[in-house]
């Protein structure tokens, strides 16, 4: 009796992860009950606590969690009884995947949730009309007229996080967040090296309220790859939505280090013609050559491969249509979503008031 209870335990588990991530919830609710006001709460409770330590917390869970596994394991199977070892192993089978099932539940809780939510394109006013040639040709002279105008001021200084920010803050308010978003502080983990053979520049970790970075990153680089894991951090969890953000955030800015950092992360998505057709500076193109090194360094194609194939499934169970492919969509929303003075961008009901 006590053996069929645990089973149903275990089902009931799996059965709560299901609803967990497909039952239907009403998107005033995914907008305004979680993403402005649990996730929001979780975020200003916990972020600046895990922003005081020094290390990954993520990597103390992963120990702690795979420890605590291969323990419960060890000492199940010396203990089972002679004769019920393979009735030890289904039951650790079926106990390991109702733990993973809560997990997932636990994921939707404290970030998974926000895949729910209305995407960027859907809340600017962003229209595929005004993705012209000539609009492309235009938006590319600015990125490479800014990498050209500040490559020798953005050498000269380091990342001030709070310039940074203060680019980021009205740019995710005007998108939706009615909170301050408590940004993390980078950080680097203990899977670095895995990181770096699978072309990974950085990830926000839900269940410890982190940003882990690539630590291999050039200095020009690390900006505007903390704004896409701020953005992150803020409950935009579509990728294209995060490289928008990022990108924005550090192309308003008004220092040389995060404009230009947005401007050369935004350069290889534009077009070859435009690339060819466009002149940069020797400093730019030495930038890219040492981030080119940079990233062959340690890279392995098979890995590489693999991490993008399972996040590509990932994104798509997660209702992210375009799979890893929405990373490259960010381009066409820098080009046909209308700007203000400020460099925010115009929102529907901003232009309808207008």
């Amino acid at each position: 009796m006590k053996i069929r209870l645990v089973f149903a335990l275990d089902a009931l588990a799996v059965v709560l992860a299901w609803i967990a991530t497909s039952a239907p919830l009403p998107r005033g609710w995914i907008e305004h009950g979680y993403a402005n006001g649990m996730f929001a709460a979780m975020n200003r409770a916990f972020v600046p606590l895990t922003d005081r330590v020094p290390f990954a917390i993520g990597d103390l869970q992963l120990i702690a969690v795979l420890a605590a596994l291969v323990a419960w394991w060890v000492r199940a199977l010396r203990r089972a009884p002679r004769g019920s070892k393979r009735m030890t192993l289904l039951a650790l089978v079926a106990h390991t995947a109702a733990f993973a099932a809560l997990g997932v539940v636990l994921f939707e809780l404290v970030w998974g949730l926000n895949y729910r939510r209305v995407t960027v394109v859907a809340r600017v006013d962003y229209s595929e009309a005004r993705v012209t040639d000539a609009a492309v040709a235009r938006f590319s002279e600015r990125i490479v007229d800014t990498l050209n105008a500040n490559v020798a001021a953005a050498h000269a200084e380091s990342l001030d996080r709070a310039k940074l920010r203060a680019a980021f803050e009205p740019l995710v308010r005007r998108l939706g967040d009615r909170w301050d978003v408590a940004v993390t502080v980078p950080k680097t983990t203990l899977l670095d090296p895995y990181y770096e053979a699978a072309g990974i520049g950085g990830q926000y970790s839900p269940f410890a309220f982190e940003t882990l970075l690539n630590a291999s990153f050039l200095p020009i680089e690390v900006p505007r790859a903390l704004a896409h894991e701020w953005a992150h951090v803020g409950g935009f969890t579509n990728e294209g939505d995060a490289n928008y953000i990022g990108t924005l955030a550090c192309l308003r800015s008004d220092d040389p280090l995060i404009r230009y950092s947005g401007a050369f992360w935004t350069y290889g998505d534009l077009p070859e013609s435009e690339r060819r057709r466009l002149h940069l500076d020797p400093r730019v193109v030495a930038d890219f050559q040492a981030s080119r090194e940079r990233f062959l360094r340690h890279y392995q194609p098979r890995i590489f491969a693999l991490q993008w194939n399972v996040y590509d499934r990932f994104l798509r169970s997660n209702g992210v249509a375009g799979g890893v492919a929405s990373y490259g969509f960010f381009l066409k929303l820098l080009v046909g979503t209308p700007l203000d003075a400020d460099g925010l961008p115009l929102v529907r009901a901003t232009r309808a008031r207008a």
